[in-house]
């Protein structure tokens, strides 16, 4: 088995501009998914928290460390977790223009930026050439959900719209105020199956997606048949139907074959 080209669409908040979205996502695939020499596919995905400062550019973080140094289960401990994030957190750091900022927005900064994440790992597994495992952990309300022979066979970490509220667990770049703990980092993983289809969504595509499947629909169809040139309008459709929250919208695809 093997791993088609992602799909990757994103969309800022209507009357954004797409350097103002604050979703970030990274895919990186290997040449080869062999586990002899340690090939990994790495797709993650963060939404930052628009009431934090800089918050576009902790997700940026965020993503790209995770492509680089995926979390391991060994990191979900308090001393690791702390590990993992010091280098993104001390990136951000530099990366502030604190000698620019204006002293009304100074202790906001200071405070650190938040956002979410969603990281998955897909590999081979060891002994079976033509089997994949996944991996994936999550921090906050970005999804990920799993079609197979087309149903809807898992959706992580919130299984219902209801779930979705306005304080999902944040990642922060100021460690003093990074409240997140190996206890609500949560974790999944599996094995995958030839023409298994991978959605990773930001929250409120997220939310969309759980509540037209409550209501006996397969939404996932109208997402795959997506192309580029349709997402905008069919996004900013959904906006003004009120069946999608305004909100910076990512859509990441990854199908096995």
């Amino acid at each position: 088995m093997t791993l088609q080209p992602p799909t990757k669409r994103q969309s800022p908040k209507s009357g954004n501009r797409p350097d103002e979205c604050e979703d970030a996502c990274r895919v990186a695939y290997p040449l080869r998914l062999d586990y002899t020499t340690g090939g990994m596919a790495r797709i993650a995905l963060a939404d930052g928290a628009s009431e934090s400062a800089f918050a576009r550019s902790w997700a940026q973080i965020l993503v790209k460390d995770f492509v680089e140094r995926p979390l391991k289960l060994s990191d979900l401990e308090l001393s690791g977790l702390e590990q993992w994030l010091a280098p993104g957190q001390e990136e951000w750091n530099r990366a502030v223009p604190w000698e620019r900022l204006p002293w009304h927005g100074e202790a906001k900064t200071r405070a650190g930026a938040l956002a979410t994440l969603l990281g998955l790992t897909i590999s081979q597994m060891p002994g079976h050439p033509r089997r994949l495992n996944w991996q994936a952990v999550a921090v906050g309300d970005s999804c990920i959900f799993l079609i197979r022979q087309d149903e809807l066979i898992l959706s992580f970490p919130l299984e219902d719209g209801a779930q979705f509220n306005n304080t999902p667990e944040l990642l922060c770049s100021n460690p003093a105020n990074n409240h997140v703990t190996p206890d609500s980092m949560q974790q999944i993983g599996g094995t995958c199956q030839a023409g298994d289809v991978f959605i990773l969504a930001s929250d409120a595509l997220a939310g969309w997606l759980l509540a037209q499947y409550a209501a006996g629909e397969k939404p996932w169809q109208t997402l795959l048949a997506q192309d580029s040139a349709q997402w905008e309008g069919w996004v900013q459709a959904q906006r003004e139907a009120r069946l999608m929250r305004n909100d910076d919208t990512t859509l990441i695809i990854i199908r096995v074959r």
